[in-house]
């Protein structure tokens, strides 16, 4: 499919995230403010490649249990991309992809540039995860499916056999 044609399928769209301050305060404020429940949290050292490089960065997170669209707080990382956005900003949409790759070049080529590859350290390497950046500011998170199981595995279980 040539990428001019390649959108995110919103059907794709499985969480939004939202960077905070202190991951602990924000589940406490939202499980008591909307009554979200915490499903697959904690913490994961990554390899990235941002604009000044490659590094290694440990992500704190939080998803909320019940889905298909789920919240997922992330615990700020100071000089990153992560950081928390101006008050009432969402900071990025996440999708599962295919085609990471593909679908990177399509959003790069309507003007959303490439922000950081995560889980990999090499510039050129290819990455089960994405961020680019639109004009607005949100960021525009691409996730390989194929780590639907490895992040949600358990839930799944749990969501399927509810829904039976």
């Amino acid at each position: 499919m040539p990428v001019a044609t390649l959108f995110p399928d919103h059907a794709d769209l499985y969480h939004t995230g939202i960077v905070v301050h202190d991951l602990e305060k924000a589940k406490a404020e939202m499980s008591e403010q909307l009554g979200l429940t915490w499903g697959v949290q904690g913490e994961s050292e990554q390899p990235v490649v941002l604009d000044g490089g490659p590094a290694t960065l440990t992500f704190g997170f939080a998803y909320s249990a019940r889905g298909p669209h789920r919240i997922e707080l992330v615990q700020a990382i100071p000089g990153t991309l992560w950081e928390v956005p101006r008050p009432g900003s969402a900071h990025h949409l996440g999708y599962w992809s295919d085609d990471v790759p593909a679908m990177s070049a399509a959003l790069a080529a309507r003007g959303l540039p490439l922000a950081a590859r995560v889980g990999t350290g090499q510039p050129d390497g290819e990455a089960p995860i994405v961020m680019h950046r639109a004009p607005s500011g949100l960021y525009v998170e691409l996730v390989d499916r194929s780590l639907r199981e490895v992040l949600f595995g358990q839930d799944l279980l749990i969501a399927n056999s509810s829904e039976g």
